[in-house]
Parts: structure tokens; sequence; C-alpha cells
């Protein structure tokens, strides 16, 4: 499970998102708060404020974009959190998922992509001749989504009356978060001395 962040709980959703993207957030999150703390200890004027922006931006998108998504799975329903989107889908109305680009979940209305998942792709591998073959390489990321569907009960498929329905929603408060340290950054890059 080298490669994916599952995390398993009986009561709460299980949470899946790739490790490579959690370690480039963690590892790309404490360089830019090294670089925002000497930048404010070295500098603590309204210019130094403002180049902080900078590696505090950069920090920001790439919790936007690596730390944020996920796939949620919940008793009921699957949920693809993305970084503009968030789309919840009743189990019961998904037809089947893509994995060759990465996992796509397919509905009766169209597709619905999940950024944080990555397809299974391909890796080199020798055969018991010592001949080097493409073969395909397992995400335990999609393979934990694929096994949740396959081993629903018909109490988890259910849907009386067709009440539960897809729901897309924009994510505004991330997306404001990108866009107001966007801001900041280009503050920051016209208060560098030129």
């Amino acid at each position: 499970m080298a490669d994916s962040e599952i995390d398993r709980n009986e009561t709460e959703p299980t949470v899946v998102r790739t490790t490579s993207s959690t370690a480039l957030f963690f590892i790309v999150g404490g360089l830019c708060a090294l670089g925002v703390l000497s930048i404010l200890f070295g500098d603590f004027t309204l210019r130094g404020l403002a180049a902080a922006g900078i590696p505090l931006a950069v920090g920001t998108l790439v919790f936007v974009c690596y730390r944020h998504p996920r796939v949620e799975l919940h008793r009921q329903q699957l949920i693809l959190v993305n970084p503009l989107q968030t789309v919840t889908i009743p189990w019961n109305l998904v037809d089947g998922f893509e994995t060759h680009f990465g996992l796509s979940v397919r509905t009766h209305e169209k597709k619905f992509a999940s950024w944080p998942l990555a397809g299974k792709g391909k890796k080199w591998e020798k055969d018991e001749h010592g001949m080097r073959r493409l073969v395909e390489n397992p995400s335990p990321a999609v393979d934990t989504v694929l096994e949740r569907y396959s081993s629903l009960s018909d109490a988890e498929l259910a849907n009386p009356g067709g009440q539960r329905v897809i729901e897309t929603r924009w994510n505004i408060g991330i997306i404001a978060m990108g866009l107001l340290a966007i801001v900041w950054a280009l503050f920051g890059f016209a208060a560098l001395p030129r």
C-alpha cells in the first residue's frame, strides 16, 4: 500500500488519496513554511509581508491541488472531492468505472473524473526468461474503490422512490483560498526590489 493513503474507519467514511500527493504536500508545505518564516524574520515590513505571499501561495496551491482532493467511500454514496467541485454519487447510480487515465465514475448522466486517483499505469518487469515486459502497475487506492463497489449490499444499493440523486457543488472556500494566495503572491512579486 505504498502508493495510497487509505484511512479505514468503522464509523467514518473511508478516505482514499495517493501517498505521493500527501508526501508532496508535507514536503513542499514544510519548505514554504520555512520560506515564510525566514522572510518574516529577515524583513518584517510591508514589503516582507508581501514577499511572504510567494512561498505561501506555492504551499496553498499544493494544498488545493494535491492534499484537499480525495475520494470518500460512504455507506450509501461515493464522494469525489476535486479542487473545484465536489460530486456526491449514490452507489446505486454508479454504472461502472474507468481506470485507464485515472479513476472515472460512469453514471447514466455523465462520467465524473476523480482528480486525486491516477490510473493504474504500466511498469517494466522481467519475466521468468529474463525478458523485460510492460505489465499493469496496480493502484491500491483505485483497487480500494473498486473493491468497495463490488462488495456493496442490497441495503447500500437501495434507493426507495429515487430519493438520492447526484449532487455537484462548487468548492467556494477552496477556490477563494487559492485565488487569495495568488493575489498575495502577485503583491509579493511587485514588492520585490528590482
